[in-house]
């Protein structure tokens, strides 16, 4: 190691940068020409002030910008110490959860992977673990235990079941649940849809003279209902159900068996089909197309989908579109922000309207 007094540059009086800023840049293109090697200590604070003729705030404050950099790391007692090419020191140890069943889901893979680039890129390491379920049909949470058991600064819950949510509120670890129709019990929320930029969309119907709406949901869509109902329509739900490690199929499964049954010939038509899942779309049009309904001819059709995925249909659908990736960097920001104590960025996630043969209007965005 070399000795710690050598530090291979000068101080500028006549440079506008200010003092802090040269040593940035001084220390930096010494440790990447290879001045400083891995592993070497750099000259402490009094003896960087005494050598360069400047005050001891100057390195401190350039020795926490090369920590942020991860061009050094501060070690008490020893001082600052020149890392390895590649090594990384992480603000903190982020733990994501979610059941093992949506791990096929299109808009899920794409959060999910927004979200850990944006993690690593903010500095924390993150680590995603699946929940499963045991034969029993309880989940198994071994190895969310075993990951919790070591030092975790915070949990993201992503769409997490009660069981999921509950247990997770068990660890004494702050912890974040991203939720959608989920109540996530005992863990603050960060809720993906909101209704109302569902608004102008519900305007654009009314406007459209469509009055009989039949809403095609997972899980609970007593919001939607509302909203609809509050402007003037008749709103016929139709709830679709699954469950069980296929999941994702049994939805399709699920919304085509029940979107059938309902448009048996017997019965009235209503005027627009709408759709709150991409996975209930899919089912539901080829139950209309096994019933030989078309779409704008006998019913509009209004379907929520992700980006770049949109249901196949003979003519362009109507649709709510979702963004995964830009979901996935505003969930960091949220998670980061919780992490570190600061308010939360007043950012809502947005979905935007696109008008296509099946239901074509227009909507103020």
């Amino acid at each position: 190691m070399k000795g710690r007094l050598a530090i291979p540059f000068k101080i500028d009086r006549n440079n506008q940068a200010n003092l802090s800023t040269q040593l940035v840049d001084g220390f930096r293109r010494a440790i990447l020409t290879g001045f400083y090697q891995p592993g070497d200590r750099l000259p402490s604070f009094s003896d960087i002030a005494m050598e360069l003729g400047v005050s001891i705030r100057a390195p401190r404050e350039a020795m926490k910008r090369l920590v942020a950099e991860n061009l050094i790391r501060s070690r008490p007692r020893i001082g600052c110490e020149v890392l390895a090419h590649g090594d990384r020191i992480w603000k903190g140890r982020v733990i994501c959860a979610f059941i093992a069943a949506l791990e096929g889901s299109y808009y899920f893979s794409m959060v999910m992977g927004s979200l850990r680039r944006a993690m690593i890129a903010r500095g924390y390491l993150f680590i995603s673990v699946a929940v499963d379920e045991k034969e029993d049909r309880k989940l198994d949470f071994s190895q969310l235990d075993a990951l919790c058991g070591e030092k975790t600064d915070f949990i993201i819950a992503i769409h997490p079941p009660e069981a999921l949510a509950v247990h997770v509120a068990t660890y004494d670890v702050p912890a974040l649940a991203f939720v959608d129709k989920q109540e996530a019990p005992g863990l603050d929320k960060f809720r993906r849809s909101n209704i109302r930029d569902m608004e102008p969309v519900a305007n654009a119907i009314c406007r459209a003279g469509a009055r009989r709406v039949l809403l095609v949901n997972y899980a609970d869509g007593s919001a939607e209902r509302a909203l609809l109902e509050r402007f003037g329509m008749e709103v016929e739900p139709i709830s679709v159900k699954a469950s069980g490690p296929n999941f994702l199929e049994d939805l399709k499964h699920r919304s085509m068996e029940l979107v059938f049954d309902r448009f048996a010939p017997e019965r009235s038509r209503p005027d627009l089909v709408f759709f709150t899942d991409d996975y209930v779309a899919f089912g539901g049009l080829l139950a209309l197309a096994r019933r030989g309904v078309s779409s704008p001819g006998d019913v509009g059709i209004i379907t929520m989908s992700n980006r770049g995925v949109a249901p196949v249909w003979s003519h362009t659908l109507s649709r709510i579109e979702f963004d995964p990736l830009s979901d996935g960097e505003v969930l960091a920001d949220h998670a980061v922000a919780r992490i570190e104590g600061r308010p939360a960025p007043d950012v809502r996630m947005r979905q935007r309207f696109i008008s296509g043969e099946t239901f074509p209007c227009s909507v103020e965005q």
